[in-house]
């Protein structure tokens, strides 16, 4: 099992999922709605999205871990499947990050010769209200998850202490 400092490393990495989880949701959604937030919300918000992924994988793979090491009731085993969704919610949050920066800001990709042939593709109209919807219901999405599996994994831990 993996540990840190003595300590089961899922415990301790789910904060990271927590608190970033949430954080990247809402930024995507304002990066998406407020026009003016987009130059300084995109750097953060792509990193964080980046962030996610191997930070989302790790945590699953460190409960997967204590789950084998403690054994595994009905709650544990909801929360196991809530957490392994969560893997995939990032991956996909991560492609509409992409896509909404690459949306927004189309000379960073159209300034390098390899990419002038998607210019037309980048520079249209419909491209940047697509890629807005998609990061509303992205984000929104990944709160949702998040909070569906912290929820789950709460449960399952604190079900019994009443």
């Amino acid at each position: 099992m993996l540990e840190i400092a003595g300590l089961p490393a899922h415990i301790l990495l789910i904060h990271g999922v927590v608190v970033l989880a949430p954080l990247a949701g809402v930024s995507a959604v304002v990066f998406a709605l407020l026009r003016r937030t987009r130059r300084y919300l995109a750097w953060p918000m792509g990193v964080l999205a980046l962030l996610l992924v191997p930070l989302s994988v790790l945590t699953a793979e460190a409960g997967e871990q204590l789950e084998k090491a403690r054994g595994a009731s009905q709650l544990v085993e909801e929360h196991a499947h809530q957490g392994s969704f969560l893997r995939y919610v990032t991956v996909l949050f991560l492609v509409a990050v992409g896509a909404q920066i690459t949306a927004a800001f189309p000379t960073l990709l159209t300034r390098r010769p390899a990419f002038h042939g998607l210019r037309g593709l980048l520079e249209s109209r419909w491209l940047l209200p697509a890629t807005s919807v998609l990061g509303v219901l992205a984000g929104l999405f990944l709160v949702y998850q998040s909070i569906v599996t912290g929820h789950s994994g709460a449960v399952s831990v604190w079900a019994g202490s009443r």
